[in-house]
């Protein structure tokens, strides 16, 4: 329960100072913002902060799906109140004042004329993949880069922010682009090419990093093999996050602590 709270109080602080931080200032506002509440909340949720992370990190067999609907569902009504807040935040700001309002994605504001749905699509994919990916390299991959991944990834989105910004607002998460949407009534035209574009990415990541560096130990091709599970085992580990009856030793135990036994258990041998 814990972890829960402290993903929706991420994000809703996330959402604020990002939608309220001025154009000029706004890549480096979103990036600096988005590492300190990652520092903050990692030992706690793993600061994931991003439904397309939890999601693309599920995929890939290193986080169980019911943990994933939970914290998709707080991640994005953290960011709903966080548009909700700075409603009241922001002088001009009203409930339902449509395109236009603070932390939109809409092309009134974030979206430029120039471009495209498909380059929407393209530029909201191409920077989602960044993101994740520096995710996956340095705080899934093993050994990692341990407490620097949270500015690593502030960086990744900085950097985007200030690339493909320009052309699209640089959203690179589903629930910044929902809580606007749903207190402001903004972005009705393209909110949904933003989240296909960051499904597209979240899956697209997992699948490189699948390629390169294996699949996750929840993922049943995996677990059966490395647990001699079932399938049918494999597939419960897989949506619980919890080990068999028959495989725990305590009631406590969770799927961390047989990975640990087996690695102990092939170095013994």
């Amino acid at each position: 329960i814990v972890s829960l709270l402290v993903e929706s109080i991420g994000v809703m602080f996330f959402q604020i100072l990002g939608a309220t931080a001025p154009r000029e200032y706004a890549p480096a506002v979103n990036g600096v913002a988005l590492a300190v509440w990652i520092h903050s909340s990692a030992n706690i949720s793993g600061g994931h902060l991003n439904p397309a992370v939890t999601l693309s990190i599920f995929a890939c067999g290193f986080f169980p799906l019911i943990h994933t609907v939970l914290y998709i569902f707080l991640q994005v009504a953290g960011a709903i109140i966080g548009s909700l807040i700075t409603s009241g935040l922001v002088p001009s700001a009203e409930v339902h004042m449509g395109n236009g309002g603070p932390g939109c994605f809409d092309r009134k504001g974030a979206v430029s004329s120039e471009i495209t749905d498909w380059q929407l699509f393209g530029w909201e994919t191409v920077m989602t993949f960044t993101l994740i990916s520096c995710v996956y390299a340095c705080g899934v991959a093993k050994p990692g880069h341990g407490s620097h991944t949270p500015l690593a990834v502030g960086l990744s989105l900085l950097v985007c922010a200030a690339s493909g910004g320009q052309y699209t607002g640089a959203a690179l998460n589903p629930a910044r682009v929902i809580g606007p949407l749903a207190v402001f009534f903004c972005g009705t035209e393209v909110w949904w090419i933003y989240i296909l574009g960051q499904i597209a990415a979240a899956l697209g990541a997992c699948c490189i990093f699948a390629f390169v560096s294996g699949l996750g130990p929840l993922n049943p091709q995996v677990s059966v093999r490395m647990f001699d599970l079932s399938w049918r085992e494999a597939i419960w580990v897989w949506i619980m996050g919890s080990p068999p009856k028959r495989l725990r030793i305590t009631d406590k135990d969770n799927i961390f602590d047989m990975i640990l036994r087996t690695g102990l258990k092939n170095t013994s041998d």
